[in-house]
């Protein structure tokens, strides 16, 4: 083989490990691309979820470690968002939820379970009830993660249970009121014994 065919063999083979390289490099970058999206998406599904919930707060009685931990649940996710695709806006959202969680240190109210109004609507109070299945999940979450003290998350399901009956139990009530005076008597019955349910299935019962 003459040195002229030598030298085209080496190139093209050259060529091909650089073909071979630039391919590594592009599908490494890909996935890069995609394992950044997709922990981008998981982090705003988090904080989507949880300002959902603190954005009920001012509603939904709640004891400030509770409040606390969705705040600190928001930051961290934030923190992590930033980490993958850093932005001013992410840093100042940061900024914002530190300033929020310092006021809670400093001032927070917690809004008493007599005060608590149920919803007069049925759409209303469909969402409350979808708020408070989300705030169960997160304080589950975060309890099997060590952020909630035992104590605090034993109190906290407690007052969710108690917040769900009687959501459940007023809205039933009063869609029985509805059947009645539409003179739906098979359907007010149904729901008066499902009321009773609810109440017998009550471990300790309140004043309420």
């Amino acid at each position: 083989m003459s040195g002229t065919a030598i030298t085209i063999v080496a190139l093209i083979v050259l060529l091909l490990m650089l073909v071979i390289v630039v391919n590594v490099i592009q599908q490494q970058k890909e996935r890069k691309e995609a394992e950044r999206r997709m922990e981008t998406a998981r982090q705003k599904a988090i904080i989507d979820e949880t300002e959902e919930v603190l954005l009920l707060s001012s509603k939904i009685p709640m004891s400030k470690e509770m409040v606390a931990v969705l705040i600190n649940r928001t930051i961290k996710a934030l923190q992590v968002w930033s980490g993958v695709a850093p932005s001013a806006e992410i840093k100042q959202r940061i900024a914002d939820m530190k300033k929020q969680q310092q006021q809670i240190d400093e001032s927070f109210q917690e809004l008493s379970e007599q005060s608590f109004q149920v919803p007069d609507s049925e759409k209303q109070a469909i969402t409350v009830l979808q708020c408070l299945k989300k705030l169960r999940l997160i304080l589950r979450s975060e309890h099997n993660k060590g952020v909630l003290n035992p104590a605090t998350f034993v109190n906290e399901e407690k007052r969710i249970d108690r917040l769900l009956l009687r959501i459940n139990l007023e809205n039933t009530i009063s869609r029985a009121t509805s059947s009645l005076l539409t003179q739906q008597i098979g359907s007010a019955r149904q729901l008066v014994d499902k009321a009773e349910q609810l109440i017998a299935g009550v471990a300790i019962p309140d004043d309420y």
